[in-house]
């Protein structure tokens, strides 16, 4: 990772700014990051966490990833192992209000910036209501900037008035200049071409995550061909490569429900909203509502899994190219 994440500063002051207060013992703004895969969401909310933590001797930071650490209990169980001490908790048999009271202790000595990764895929949004706490920053991320819409009216007065920052694909030109800097430190000088580079940022449809794993892979497939440096068709073989592993990772981290939809538009590859729910009702055994299922199309979308067009009962789910 670069010290300093490119092309995001104004992001990273208006989060500095809004957490601000935290570090003088004030309740701060939640904090919704949100936008496409690949656009440093991620590493931007954990560079500043870590930058914060390092200027302040009692404030401790935690990240969660809610994808793998969806339910209640395993959200809590992985904050709390990571702020306070390990040894004094076991998984099984520990019972969630345990969590809350440890949780609760170290906040009496202690701040805390809590980052839930895929927030959205955390099933029990009311997890958030019990976070909501005075020496408590939250920083949620997420595709989609509605992504807190499914938690309950309690939860989201609890929340209060959640900051959005919105982070939009990287331009091609951005994508070029982060690929320069890590060919720069990854690869023999004269080894790559700036015409090679572009053609990767093109590629990319503004996955900075993307474009370095081509770059990873082009660099890969070069020195097992003994080339001296990048030749042209090292970079357009690793283009499909890097796209298909991004695509596995982004289909690994839908839930079952979603797999169905995606399923079900891959099978027709054009299809209305009204037949995509009767045939996802059909399939599903205990389906979720139809603003759980908009939530989840909306999600696919933003994922670049589904194309939507048309608005209400006239809107069509197609395949993303």
């Amino acid at each position: 990772m670069p010290e300093v994440l490119p092309h995001r500063e104004e992001h990273r002051s208006e989060i500095e700014k809004t957490l601000e207060p935290l570090l003088k013992g004030f309740r701060p703004q939640p904090l919704l990051l949100h936008g496409p895969s690949g656009t440093g969401k991620t590493s931007l909310a954990t560079d500043i966490a870590e930058d914060l933590a390092s200027e302040s001797t009692n404030l401790k930071t935690c990240y969660v990833n809610c994808w793998i650490d969806y339910s209640r209990f395993r959200a809590l169980y992985s904050i709390v192992q990571q702020i306070d001490s390990p040894l004094l908790i076991h998984r099984k048999g520990t019972p969630t209000d345990e969590l809350i009271e440890r949780f609760e202790r170290v906040l009496k000595q202690s701040r805390c910036i809590v980052i839930l990764d895929e927030v959205d895929q955390l099933r029990d949004k009311d997890t958030l209501y019990m976070l909501a706490r005075q020496q408590v920053g939250l920083i949620f991320i997420a595709d989609a900037p509605d992504a807190l819409l499914d938690a309950s009216m309690r939860t989201r007065s609890r929340l209060g008035a959640t900051q959005r920052v919105g982070f939009k694909a990287y331009s091609v030109d951005e994508l070029l200049s982060i690929l320069r800097e890590r060919a720069r430190l990854a690869l023999q000088p004269g080894s790559f071409s700036e015409s090679d580079l572009r053609a990767i940022a093109e590629s990319a449809g503004g996955d900075a995550r993307r474009a370095i794993e081509t770059l990873r892979l082009a660099a890969s497939r070069a020195e097992r061909e003994h080339h001296k440096e990048l030749a042209s068709i090292d970079v357009r073989r690793s283009i499909p490569e890097a796209r298909r592993l991004s695509d596995q990772r982004g289909i690994s981290k839908l839930n079952s429900h979603q797999r169905v939809l995606y399923s079900i538009v891959q099978e027709f590859k054009e299809i209305s909203s009204a037949d995509l729910y009767r045939h996802y009702y059909d399939q599903v055994a205990e389906p979720v509502k139809v603003r759980t299922l908009r939530n989840y199309l909306q999600k696919l979308s933003y994922a670049g899994f589904v194309r939507a067009s048309g608005t209400g009962r006239w809107r069509v789910y197609s395949l993303a190219e």
